[in-house]
């Protein structure tokens, strides 16, 4: 079984849309102009890594990928 290194992307608010950026980046990845968007690029770039999803109230939850 290969040893992948799992990445770590967060979906954040971003004044009216969305930011998707990896820890301690110090520019986003990319702006959407919806949650689902953003958490699609996400997908993308954690592989089967841990997305961290900003809900609309500032709360995080975790998306866990094992594709």
């Amino acid at each position: 079984m290969a040893n992948h290194k799992h990445a770590e992307v967060f979906v954040k608010i971003h004044g009216d849309d969305w930011a998707v950026s990896k820890p301690n980046a110090e520019r986003v990845s990319g702006i959407y102009e919806t949650q689902a968007e953003a958490i699609e690029r996400a997908r993308e770039l954690a592989g089967n890594g841990t997305i961290h999803i900003q809900g609309r109230h500032g709360k995080f939850r975790k998306e866990t990928e094992f594709d």
